[in-house]
């Protein structure tokens, strides 16, 4: 089934679509894959000549198929009621290869992206998938990629080497950009509760109870290398406050790619959005809400922010 929903996607200013406009999706030396947990919108990914291979996710006894156009209707409502926690999976190793399929037609080979494979089997499948490719594309390279990222920290990656690769980028070259920014792309977000991720056995009862006792709004960092707590402010503004300060000061004065996020939060991320516009030079800046693969594992009321500067 496809859960389907409105796509979001504010403030993408994206010079590479013009860049690339004289390159049609026929004649790409290389095609980019990814996986649903990018988030992004559906119009983003058709613009940049992304292929994507679905997650799915599993609520209420029904499997829905997580992808590109937003899957978004009333995913979050039936989160907040369900009794037991959704469960995910990666997209598995033939909804990669129908994607390499894909993108064979029109790229002379393929530069595939992961979500992180320390937090999803979708690297270790697209890897099968990769050598099945081998028999059944014959000629067709396939580079799969841990991305060592999540969310809106692998979408940003996935749309600098998309927009490579639409300039005529070589498959190394693209390899190597996506290295680069890996290492250099941040996530912060804050939680409303720790609730989903005590559900899904990563943190314990109790520090749910404190958390939500005194009103703590737990701000994590997902960084390759970094993962954890960095401030557990008494407030959702507290919280937002925190979000601007670690972004402001890791950007100011750099040229920076934003990808702002939430799970059905949007009026606080369009805030966020506003504040970091006016604070920093964005050489983009847009906004995406949580597929539900991502929603499932964090809750809704999450705000974040991935960037990376110039």
């Amino acid at each position: 089934m496809d859960l389907q929903g409105t796509d979001e996607s504010t403030g993408l200013a994206d010079k590479s679509v013009s860049e690339g406009a004289g390159r049609t999706l026929q004649n790409m030396p290389v095609a980019i894959v990814t996986d649903s947990a990018t988030a992004l919108p559906s119009a983003v990914v058709a613009a940049h000549g992304i292929h994507v291979a679905s997650m799915e996710v599993t609520i209420g006894g029904d499997t829905f198929e997580d992808g590109p156009g937003g899957a978004l209707h009333d995913f979050y409502s039936r989160l907040r009621t369900a009794k037991t926690l959704p469960t995910t999976s990666a997209p598995k190793p033939g909804a990669w290869l129908e994607a390499f399929r894909s993108a064979s037609l029109h790229a002379d080979s393929v530069f595939c992206i992961t979500l992180s494979a320390n937090l999803s089997a979708a690297y270790d499948a697209a890897r099968v998938a990769a050598e099945m490719a081998e028999s059944e594309l014959p000629g067709l390279p396939v580079t799969v990629f841990d991305s060592r990222a999540a969310a809106g920290s692998e979408a940003l990656i996935v749309l600098e080497c998309a927009r490579m690769a639409q300039r005529g980028g070589t498959l190394s070259d693209i390899t190597e950009r996506a290295r680069s920014i890996s290492e250099r792309v941040r996530l912060v977000a804050y939680l409303d509760t720790l609730e989903y991720i005590h559900r899904g056995g990563r943190v314990p009862k109790i520090a749910v109870w404190a958390t939500d006792l005194f009103n703590i709004k737990p701000v994590m960092e997902f960084t390759a290398g970094r993962v954890g707590s960095i401030g557990r402010p008494r407030s959702r503004a507290g919280a937002f406050n925190r979000l601007v300060k670690e972004t402001t000061r890791d950007l100011i004065g750099r040229r920076a790619h934003i990808n702002v996020m939430h799970a059905d939060a949007v009026d606080e991320a369009q805030a966020l959005m506003r504040e970091l516009e006016q604070r920093l030079e964005c050489e983009e800046i847009f906004l995406t809400q949580f597929h539900p693969f991502m929603g499932a594992h964090t809750g809704p009321g999450l705000v974040g922010v991935s960037y990376w500067g110039e």
